[in-house]
């Protein structure tokens, strides 16, 4: 027998606020029986692992050791690079190998980190 991933968690000051982020990200909604306040929220994407999202009392203070890279479906490298950024994203570093090639590193509104590949590969 083998193990299978069950979330990818992420620490939060406000767990429903970033998992709205996310829910934008993946385009999955938050779970219905989640809200404001809530000290643990999920997003349950089908096939895939689910998202979850636990308060904590302290901020981000190094950067991930693990994270999630992120890779588009149905558009450019750039093209979903913009669209996170009008989520509220923050573009921390661009390695370019040329146009919508390479990798970008961005971070949610928490401070996580998190990369976005090119297309199809």
């Amino acid at each position: 027998m083998v193990a299978f991933i069950r979330n990818v968690s992420f620490d939060a000051g406000d767990p429903f606020a970033l998992a709205q982020f996310w829910s934008g990200v993946v385009g999955h909604p938050v779970h219905p029986e989640c809200g404001p306040g809530d000290a643990e929220v999920v997003i349950e994407p089908p096939g895939g692992p689910r998202l979850y999202f636990q308060g904590v009392p302290e901020t981000k203070t190094i950067k991930n050791r693990v994270h999630v890279c992120l890779q588009p479906g149905d558009r450019s490298r750039d093209e979903e690079v913009d669209r996170l950024l009008g989520l509220g994203a923050t573009l921390l570093a661009d390695h370019r190998n040329g146009p919508d090639d390479g990798w970008a590193v961005l971070g949610d509104p928490e401070g996580n980190e998190f990369c976005v590949t090119r297309a199809g590969r």
